[in-house]
């Protein structure tokens, strides 16, 4: 091999650095990693539909959100419209059953305007539906989805009001906000009892 083939000696030294034998074992290390790979954490999560009601920051989860729309027309129901019951509006040429969420919750108009968590505000139907009951509500504000992780789920302190502590599942933080994650099986079955 002539002398211009080999690489300069301070090359060298490298190769040499490269070439050195394994240590004891370490072969045997790397075949049973990889026969063995370590199994990962499964990270159970829930997908979240974020919405401002009022000046509160609530979740449903996605299987039930069926549409988030524009904001429709209510019309009243003669002698049926109550708190909850606000009257039907019309949902992509569907008639929708529409309730005030706010007050199933037990929320108080707002003092001051809400901490907004997008920079464009506004408001929105969202349709909700199970078991062949769908209902539509306003809310002042849609932030979108998120995917959650069930571990990171914070329990309900006592100092929430009470009527909505009991329709809440757990809270989480979003961009520095709470956001409390509602139990959709109690709002259908609430509802349904409600009105139906």
């Amino acid at each position: 091999m002539s002398e211009e083939l080999l690489p300069p000696p301070e090359n060298r030294q490298v190769e040499s650095l490269l070439d050195r034998p394994y240590p004891e074992g370490y072969r045997e290390e790397w075949i049973e990693r990889i026969k063995n790979p370590p199994e990962e954490e499964t990270r159970e999560t829930v997908a979240l539909l974020v919405f401002r009601l009022q000046d509160e920051w609530l979740a449903l989860a996605c299987p039930v959100v069926k549409e988030v729309c524009a904001e429709a027309t209510v019309h009243r129901i003669p002698r049926r419209s109550n708190d909850v019951l606000r009257g039907v509006c019309n949902v992509r040429g569907e008639l929708q059953l529409t309730v005030a969420l706010q007050a199933l919750l037990g929320l108080r108009d707002p003092k001051a305007e809400a901490a907004s968590l997008s920079r464009r505000v506004y408001r929105r139907m969202i349709l909700i539906g199970r078991d062949n009951n769908a209902f539509a509500f306003r809310v002042e504000e849609v932030y979108g989805v998120v995917h959650f992780e069930l571990t990171q789920m914070q329990a309900v302190p006592v100092t929430v009001a009470k009527a909505l502590a009991t329709y809440t599942k757990g809270l989480f933080s979003l961009r520095g906000q709470q956001i409390g994650w509602l139990d959709d099986e109690l709002i259908f079955h609430s509802l349904s009892n409600k009105i139906l």
